[in-house]
């Protein structure tokens, strides 16, 4: 009875060390092919996937803190910006809510200023609010940039017109020179005007 006693528990670890690398995928099996025991393979697990883990956090970090809203649009920022985090939380890291908006608004241009300050002097904002605010303050800009580019068009239309202007009151006046004996002036629109060299009188002494 007391050898099949010694040998129960090693027969349980062997079966469940058999469940655990059934349940592995390739790559990770070789990492535990040395272990002999479901313990070195669970101290072994832990410790390949804590380092992952740690790179993974590092890595999703750092894309918080180079993340910048460019060209894309408010909704297109922010769900990048929110992605993130539960990233950052599949890694075993969280974020609270301040810090995920701390990393949201020091990606935003200097054309959103004004919404910085006013969301940073307000207290226990969501995240929620803030895309909001984003979103109506993206609008605003759209609209004054339409205005400012359906107001071009006319600004070109005026100063094509003082142009034309100009030059018609510039070719109603001005000099002829003709091939006659005197100088010829023609001003404005049928105002011919002759001016004849007058004639030497010759007196026989």
């Amino acid at each position: 009875m007391a050898p099949c006693n010694q040998t129960q528990p090693e027969t349980q670890d062997n079966l469940l060390l058999s469940c655990i690398n059934a349940s592995l995928t390739d790559d990770i099996l070789v990492q535990v092919a040395q272990c002999t025991t479901s313990h070195a393979v669970w101290i072994s697990l832990h410790t390949t996937f804590a380092t992952q883990s740690k790179a993974k956090a590092i890595q999703i970090r750092s894309q918080l803190a180079t993340a910048r809203k460019t060209t894309q649009s408010v909704t297109e920022y922010f769900l990048y910006v929110k992605k993130l985090p539960d990233e950052l939380a599949v890694a075993g890291q969280t974020l609270k809510c301040d810090e995920i908006i701390t990393y949201l608004l020091t990606g935003l241009g200097p054309e959103y200023d004004s919404l910085i300050t006013t969301i940073s002097i307000k207290e226990n904002v969501t995240l929620e609010e803030v895309y909001s605010m984003l979103l109506i303050c993206e609008a605003r800009m759209q609209h004054h940039q339409q205005a400012l580019l359906s107001a071009i068009p006319s600004a070109n239309v005026a100063t094509k017109q003082q142009s034309f202007s100009g030059s018609r009151v510039r070719n109603n006046n001005f000099t002829f020179q003709g091939r006659g004996r005197g100088p010829s002036s023609f001003h404005g629109r049928g105002n011919f005007q002759t001016v004849s060299r007058p004639n030497n009188n010759y007196t026989n002494i």
